[in-house]
């Protein structure tokens, strides 16, 4: 009989150490799968940001693209109706024989062409000037600010002369 004591606390024995190293195996095995959850809920995190940011950029990009076709459509537009107008300027001087009525008429095609050569040069001083207030409003490529123009005054040597030129 003590033999069968012995067994039996052998067995009892044997049976903690099995469940003594499978528990432990078993707790193991849990902290590396809280430690996995834990890493996999902050990638979630990032990967939900990046798509945050990712839509973001898209609607802004959609944005983009819809101005520039809103801007292009205008641009359309506008070259057509250039275009239009070129065509009747190219008309008025296809049926017009200029040169027979300005040696007929001089100073009637002498007047007309002088105004409308004013007029084209007032409409180009104002488109230049637009053009040259715009890029005194931007910075300059070399980061060096634009110098102001120096009006009247002196020559190219610096000095003036008699004249005050």
């Amino acid at each position: 009989m003590p033999w069968l004591i012995l067994v039996f606390l052998m067995a009892a024995g044997g049976g903690y150490a099995y469940h003594t190293a499978t528990v432990a195996k078993l707790e193991s095995a849990v902290v590396q799968l809280e430690a996995n959850n834990r890493t996999l809920k902050e990638n979630q995190v990032q990967m939900e940001l990046a798509v945050q940011t990712a839509q973001a950029s898209l609607k802004a990009a959609e944005a983009q693209a819809k101005a520039q076709g809103e801007a292009m459509n205008k641009l359309t537009l506008k070259n057509n109706e250039l275009a239009k107008d070129k065509a009747n300027a190219m008309k008025i001087f296809k049926d017009h024989n200029l040169t027979r009525l300005a040696r007929a008429k001089p100073g009637m095609i002498e007047k007309r062409a002088n105004a409308k050569t004013a007029k084209v040069f007032r409409e180009l001083e104002n488109d230049t000037k637009e053009l040259m207030d715009a890029d005194d409003s931007e910075p300059t490529s070399s980061g060096l600010p634009v110098a102001p123009e120096v009006s009247g005054g002196s020559n190219s040597s610096g000095t003036t002369d008699n004249n005050g030129n």
